[in-house]
């Protein structure tokens, strides 16, 4: 067993990623399976600072809108690895948003919305997150707790789930 190292002001986050998973179990297109395996995730971030051996647990949320030639993908996940034996996925918790304009650009000011957009929290095992700022942990939790204020006609929705070796995708088109 491993420890993450969390302190009284990480906790809103890893609550937040847990209420993601309340919302995700409620989507209409979730089946009685995909709520189940997002059950299993979350007693797995519950779990917290704690982490088994042997843990792969990720879930995540992205909005797509446009195609593969001009669009925008947005997404929000959470990710918790460890792996004793295996020095290539001694991860950690990973909590992080994501902005990907389609395609690539170099324009500047796209760049800044996207860094504006994104966040990202990583506490590595046995070490504590390197910096949050209470900016960017207000900006993360107020994105997973509304997800859908993002998404506009046409977008899809789209969830992807692992647990251990199992894996499941909802597909939501609004």
């Amino acid at each position: 067993m491993a420890n993450i190292n969390l302190t009284n002001e990480h906790k809103p986050l890893v609550s937040a990623a847990i209420a993601l998973g309340d919302w995700l179990c409620g989507l209409p297109e979730a089946k009685a399976t995909d709520v189940a395996l997002i059950k299993t995730i979350q007693r797995t971030f519950a779990k917290l600072p704690k982490v088994n051996d042997a843990t792969l647990a990720m879930y995540g949320i992205s909005i797509e809108r446009g195609d593969e030639q001009l669009g925008l993908v947005r997404g929000w996940d959470v990710s918790l690895e460890y792996f004793a034996n295996d020095p290539n996925q001694q991860g950690g918790l990973e909590i992080f948003s994501s902005y990907i304009p389609i395609p690539e650009t170099t324009d500047a000011d796209v760049l800044t919305e996207k860094k504006q957009a994104e966040v990202d929290f990583n506490w590595p095992l046995g070490d504590t997150c390197s910096f949050i700022s209470p900016g960017q942990q207000k900006q993360w939790i107020a994105e997973v707790s509304n997800p859908i204020q993002f998404l506009q006609q046409g977008d899809r929705l789209r969830v992807e789930l692992v647990f251990g070796q199992q894996y499941a995708e909802i597909d939501c088109q609004r």
